[in-house]
């Protein structure tokens, strides 16, 4: 009995250790080159002053990955695939909802923009090796080299494989920069003062990539896709290993990068991280690192394509299906891995009196493939393209990581109307807490997000901080309450508060 105990326990150990390191597909995801630039800037420019927020923003996308998996499992449908039937009566383009079009579009670009700071970083991996110079010659062969290792990978669906490898590096990277951080030392009083909240002159930009580069909008969609067909308590680990080995790199980052000099023009560059490296491990260090740093690259190159092109995918894929029956509601849960079995129309009648019988007549919309493939290839090209052009690393990075911020309240509303629709979670309807953490973490994201538009846009018009503060803040509570007024989300909210249903029409969204 003894032997057939430890089988068990050793079966479930080891079964525990591939789900967390499956979820670590995120924390790859999240802890490519644009943080390890991101991170390390904030701490050359800032010092350890932005510490709060990694972990508002670490915080912030443990509750929306959290949310957007317990959606999956508990409705059997794909984030993409809900937002589409939330809104598959509402005006359309080839037969799909202009709210899909515009999340597919928003992603598409977002992940472009995110491929390019990978290449970016990609790059800056490489030129920190020893005796590697940025040539014309050099940056265009790697980029073309990079951009076929990723198409051939992601041609031969090789992808399902990283997730442990990817798991791997990311411990190796927590290693390499806790030896640096040993070495350095670091101010407890200095980092006990970054946990408070605090916005520096110029560091609104740092914030909102900071966000942008730790809560990442379409890692809800990629999340949502690896939740299906799993235990919701399994998924909550990993996502909470994911999430919190993210923090712990991004952090040590931030420390090392605290210890890094700006160049002459007072501006941070990897070049002067690197050296940083240099000179407190040696040699090994340097090549650890750039190694490192690759392999980050590589791994965030491979997920954004597919994550973008599974994003669209679950837009434009689905089976739907029309039933009739007696006494089963339409909100139960069904479907398989992918293609999940769409509700039947709210408005039509159950035959009453006879025994329960479903009928189905499934018809598949399937998105084509050429355009899946074509979706991941362009990301790649276009990527391609920009970084062999020659533009600044840490203006790509920064520009990328401050447009996925942007995009962040976008996609977190979208989940957060989602998450209050019964028609999805009549199983497992969501709390009052959470929909409070949720509605504060979206009006935060919302506020960053336009702290950062007036700052750019009207910056030259309103000199003073303390007004463009005040502006973005009344904006970012105003566009909540118009959003619960004119949408279906006040009842929702309020009827997570009361604990019952409220009747109201589904589409009024």
């Amino acid at each position: 009995m003894i032997p057939d105990k430890m089988y068990i326990t050793c079966r479930s150990f080891l079964k525990e250790i591939v789900s967390l390191l499956t979820w670590s597909i995120l924390a790859a995801c999240t802890v490519g080159p644009g943080t390890v630039v991101t991170c390390a800037r904030a701490g050359s420019e800032q010092g350890l002053n932005l510490i709060w927020a990694l972990i508002f923003a670490t915080v912030v996308a443990y509750t929306l990955q959290e949310g957007s998996a317990r959606l999956t499992i508990s409705s059997g449908r794909s984030l993409g695939q809900c937002l589409r039937l939330k809104y598959e009566n509402t005006y359309r383009i080839y037969n799909v909802a202009i709210v899909c079009w515009v999340v597919s579009i928003a992603v598409f670009i977002g992940n472009t923009m995110y491929e390019c700071n990978n290449w970016a970083g990609g790059m800056s991996a490489i030129y920190a090796l020893p005796s590697a110079e940025n040539t014309d010659a050099l940056r265009i062969s790697c980029c073309i080299g990079y951009g076929l290792v990723v198409y051939v990978l992601l041609y031969w669906d090789k992808t399902d494989w990283l997730s442990v490898g990817l798991g791997i590096i990311l411990m190796a990277m927590v290693a390499l920069f806790l030896i640096v951080v040993s070495k350095l030392g670091m101010d407890g009083g200095r980092f006990a003062w970054g946990l408070i909240p605090n916005m520096p002159p110029g560091s609104a930009n740092l914030i909102l990539s900071l966000v942008g580069t730790t809560s990442i909008g379409f890692n809800l969609f990629l999340g949502s896709s690896i939740a299906e067909g799993k235990e919701l308590a399994a998924s909550q680990r990993g996502i909470a290993f994911s999430v919190f080995s993210a923090f712990i790199v991004s952090v040590l980052i931030m420390i090392v990068g605290d210890g890094v000099t700006s160049d002459e023009d007072g501006n941070f560059t990897i070049e002067n991280l690197a050296g940083l490296i240099r000179e407190t491990v040696g040699e090994v260090g340097l090549w650890i690192f750039s190694l490192g740093f690759i392999a980050a690259a590589l791994s965030s190159m491979l997920t954004v394509p597919l994550g973008a092109a599974l994003t669209v995918d679950s837009m434009f894929t689905m089976k739907k299906s029309t039933e009739a029956s007696t006494g089963v509601t339409n909100l139960g849960v069904k479907g398989d891995q992918l293609e999940m079995d769409a509700p039947k129309p709210l408005d039509q009648e159950l035959n009453k009196g006879s025994t329960s019988q479903i009928v189905q007549q499934e018809a598949n919309q399937a998105l084509p493939r050429w355009i899946y493939q074509g979706i991941m290839i362009a990301i790649v090209v276009i990527a391609v393209g920009v970084i062999s052009a020659d533009f600044p690393t840490e203006d790509v990075i920064q520009i990328a990581q401050v447009f996925n911020g942007c995009l962040l309240p976008f996609f977190a509303i979208c989940l957060l109307l989602c998450l209050n629709d019964q028609q999805f979670m009549d199983k497992s309807p969501q709390k009052w807490w959470s929909n409070i953490f949720l509605v504060l973490a979206v009006t935060i994201t919302l506020f960053l997000a336009l702290n950062v538009f007036i700052q750019n846009v009207f910056g030259k018009f309103i000199p003073n901080e303390s007004i463009k503060f005040g502006i973005a803040g009344g904006l970012a509570p105003t566009i909540m309450i118009i959003l619960c007024l004119t949408t279906t989300l006040g009842k929702d909210i309020l009827r997570s508060f009361k604990g019952r249903s409220v009747t109201y029409e589904v589409n009024d969204a």
